[in-house]
């Protein structure tokens, strides 16, 4: 059954996505307005449906290999929304420019011309209207992407503009149906403490610490699908979200009852991805040719772990944003786990991405543009136990409660036994003794039998 639902899970994720449109950019360019202003959009609401594939056995090592294929699907009406439609059109930044941009930072003046040079071949500008479908999921052909590729990808192996799909915030799932990567998927057999870990293959023979990690590291952690049973309170659990290029830290929050059963809450702690230093060319060329790096697969397609200038926004200054709207819990980030059995009752993960606008010498399009912070979309993806499996979890701690408390029962009758045993056996001990009376009781009256006869032998005699 656990087989099963992890091949095709029955119970989806639900996402809600937000875009942002730039309302005023024409006057920030031009120099006429002093502050940005974006006005967000959404939300967009859809269940993320799984498919694992591809699964083998490997018993020499007790693992499952397999890929994942990941849908989204509206949790609505396809065409409404909350605020809107997913065929409007908004502002936001010209991202394949900015990737031009940022791309050419690190290389040679001639490059940095010939991109210069390329973006007004191609008539791209620093804001474009794309329709929030496209932003977010279908992606779009951008007749710029092909000779971009010719021209950074020879050194520029990592990022998503070397590689031929269309170019959208999210991978484009919903128009290729592509699987992922092969991962492999530790069932515990040979290690129980193994159980859930999931491996990139191609993982770094010796990972790093969980406090920071290099971008051509692969992971061999546990991914947020299994945690182990029997989990402590005080003891933090680290895992990686491959899907999301962001590993995290949970660290026991406090108790929390979801559909009638007790859970440990975890606040989730962010382990910033890289640093500068780990991002340069040099760095980066060193990875190994069969390295499967962290970001190279993933929900998440134009992110910081693929080198391009998507970034997560610090939750406080998401929380400071006064344009933008947030509930209470939607946007924590949390897991609730069972912690008998590692069942997971209840998460969410809620991020806002964002890019930067930065002028560049060398590139005639972005020579006089203002510095300036974009946000570009957030989303929340919430979990939760359906009640039929709540239900079913009840009485399976029912159950282990009922076992524990009769074993608990048997243990204290076998006490009980054993000390009764102990008592009587003392007891007994100390009592007085009959044995010896009875045989001399016996002998007396043996003795006095044979004295009658004598007695009436000597009076026939003397008869």
């Amino acid at each position: 059954m656990l087989y099963k639902e992890w091949r095709r899970p029955t119970e989806r994720p639900s996402w809600q996505f937000y875009v942002y449109n730039w309302s005023n950019a024409q006057a920030i360019l031009e120099h006429r307005a002093s502050s940005a202003s974006f006005q967000e959009i959404g939300p967009y609401q859809y269940e993320e449906v799984a498919e694992v594939v591809d699964v083998k056995y490997h018993q020499a090592n007790g693992t499952l290999s397999y890929r994942k294929r990941t849908i989204f699907r509206p949790s609505g009406p396809h065409s409404t929304t909350t605020n809107g439609t997913e065929s409007e059109r908004i502002i936001s930044v010209n991202f394949v420019a900015l990737v031009a941009s940022h791309l050419g930072h690190s290389m040679d003046y001639s490059v940095q011309r010939e991109l210069s040079f390329m973006l007004h071949n191609f008539h791209q500008t620093v804001t474009v209207t794309r329709t929030i479908g496209q932003l977010l999921f279908t992606g779009y052909r951008e007749p710029m992407m092909e000779p971009l590729r010719k021209l950074v990808c020879p050194t520029k192996r990592r990022s998503v503009a070397c590689q031929d799909e269309r170019l959208a915030y999210f991978r484009t799932f919903n128009v290729t149906r592509r699987a992922s990567e092969v991962y492999s998927l530790d069932v515990g057999l040979k290690d129980r403490s193994k159980y859930g870990t999931v491996r990139s293959w191609g993982a770094a023979a010796v990972p790093a610490a969980h406090g920071e990690f290099h971008p051509c590291d692969g992971f061999a952690d546990l991914t947020g699908e299994f945690f182990p049973s029997r989990i402590e309170r005080d003891q933090a659990i680290a895992i990686v979200l491959p899907e999301l290029c962001r590993r995290l830290t949970l660290e026991f929050d406090r108790e929390q009852l979801v559909a009638g059963i007790m859970g440990f809450r975890y606040a989730v702690r962010l382990v910033r991805p890289f640093r500068s230093a780990q991002m340069s060319e040099s760095s980066m060329r060193s990875c190994p040719d069969t390295s499967i790096r962290l970001g190279r697969y993933g929900i998440l397609n134009t992110n910081e772990c693929n080198g391009f200038p998507l970034y997560e926004s610090d939750q406080a200054h998401v929380y400071s944003n006064e344009s933008t709207s947030f509930s209470s819990d939607s946007d924590l980030l949390y897991y609730v786990l069972e912690p008998t059995t590692g069942t997971v009752l209840e998460s969410n993960i809620g991020l806002t991405y964002h890019t930067f606008l930065r002028p560049n010498e060398h590139i005639a399009l972005f020579q006089s543009v203002p510095e300036l912070r974009i946000p570009l979309f957030r989303f929340a993806r919430y979990y939760r136990l359906s009640e039929l499996k709540a239900a079913k979890l009840r009485q399976l701690l029912h159950l282990l409660d009922v076992g524990h408390q009769i074993a608990l029962a048997g243990c204290v009758a076998g006490l009980t036994i054993i000390l009764l045993a102990v008592v009587y056996a003392c007891w007994k001990a100390e009592r007085p003794s009959k044995t010896n009376n009875d045989q001399y009781r016996i002998i007396g009256m043996q003795l006095s039998d044979e004295r009658s006869k004598r007695l009436e032998s000597e009076r026939a005699d003397e008869g």
